[in-house]
């Protein structure tokens, strides 16, 4: 990635909103994956490699036995909105969406990929304006946020949707270090 890589400006605080899509058939059709999402910052100037990345916000579900999953909310409104944290220094950022499929996560095959858990992600370059001086917090290496469950399930058999813990650590928190 150079300096030239375009980027979306959005100011600090305020909302931005995260569109899924099929290439086919346009905004949210066909989203089939049941799961949670999350979203991350990484410093532009990482590359997205190390401990770079901060999840600045996560949907799991509405703690429901019959959970309203974000890829619910994804299949009915076809975008997702958040805040970017207002204290965050201003500068190029990669933004990951991600979507988490758990309908294959009772299962924990790795080694060769044949199940488990699907991940949908995608990156955008962001670049934020106004805040504050704060840098990212709690910044792990992708792998390493979800580590612990390379070797178990992420969603096991029996399992209540209330139980779920999102993978990586707790999302950023404003003013809080």
């Amino acid at each position: 990635m150079t300096a030239a890589v375009p980027a979306y400006g959005i100011a600090a605080g305020k909302t931005i909103r995260i569109t899924w899509a099929t290439e086919s058939n346009g905004p949210y059709a066909n989203i089939d994956p049941v799961g949670p999402c999350s979203f991350w910052l990484a410093p532009f100037t990482s590359k997205g490699v190390g401990k770079v990345w901060s999840k600045i916000h996560e949907y799991t579900n509405d703690g429901a036995d019959k959970a309203n999953w974000c890829s619910a909310n994804l299949a009915t409104k076809g975008y997702f909105d958040f805040v970017i944290p207002s204290d965050i220094a201003p500068g190029k950022y990669i933004l990951r969406a991600e979507l988490i499929n758990i309908l294959g996560a009772s299962v924990s095959n790795y080694s060769d990929f044949t199940s488990g858990p699907e991940f949908y992600s995608s990156c955008q370059v962001i670049e934020v304006t106004g805040g504050g001086a704060a840098p990212l917090k709690n910044p792990v290496s992708i792998l390493e946020a979800y580590k612990k469950y390379y070797k178990t399930p992420l969603f096991p058999k029996g399992m209540k949707n209330s139980e779920f813990a999102y993978p990586g650590p707790a999302p950023y928190t404003t003013g809080l270090i």
